[in-house]
């Protein structure tokens, strides 16, 4: 989506990037941002070619597993299961922009623009 777009439509935009939609904002026709959530960036950088991280998470796995009298398969498997039973989002609405042709210099005042009395 356009600048433009990004700011008229801020508050849905936010709400789908939390639901982990990746918005891409662009300016005449290229890419020059791409808003995510804040986890996905972090756990990313971490990541990064690192396989100290890897070892990290296996052993918290492997002491999770023992904890509770499993495998390191099972305990898995009941991971997975209870994120697929958790998992109970639907899919956002298409985001609606109404764009609209002015010519000559016209101008217009916040609320015309906005619609929010000025807040």
């Amino acid at each position: 989506m356009t600048i433009s777009e990004a700011r008229a439509a801020l508050p849905e935009v936010l709400d789908r990037v939390a639901e982990g939609e990746e918005v891409t904002i662009t300016r005449h026709g290229r890419p020059v941002a791409v808003v995510m959530r804040p986890d996905v960036v972090w756990h990313s950088g971490a990541d990064a070619g690192s396989s100290d991280s890897d070892a990290v998470l296996l052993t918290a796995l492997r002491d999770r597993a023992r904890r509770h009298g499993r495998s390191l398969e099972q305990e898995m498997r009941s991971i997975l299961d209870a994120a697929k039973a958790a998992d109970t989002r639907t899919p956002l609405p298409p985001i609606r922009l109404h764009t609209v042709q002015v010519g000559g210099d016209s101008t217009w005042s916040r609320e015309e623009i906005y619609g929010d009395e000025g807040r």
